[in-house]
């Protein structure tokens, strides 16, 4: 197996909704990105709302 090209890579930008807003992550602080490798994700039972 050879190596992976790095020439045929493309950047892929995250971004972060905060209330609203849409941040790349790559333009986090130290503070911001501790903060957000804390946050927790959820996943809601539609299931239960539809009720």
């Amino acid at each position: 197996m050879s190596p992976i090209q790095t020439n045929k890579r493309t950047e892929c930008i995250i971004y972060s909704r905060v209330v609203g807003w849409l941040t790349p992550t790559k333009c986090y602080n130290k503070g911001k990105v501790a903060e957000y490798n804390d946050r927790k994700t959820y996943k809601i039972n539609t299931n239960k709302i539809n009720e």
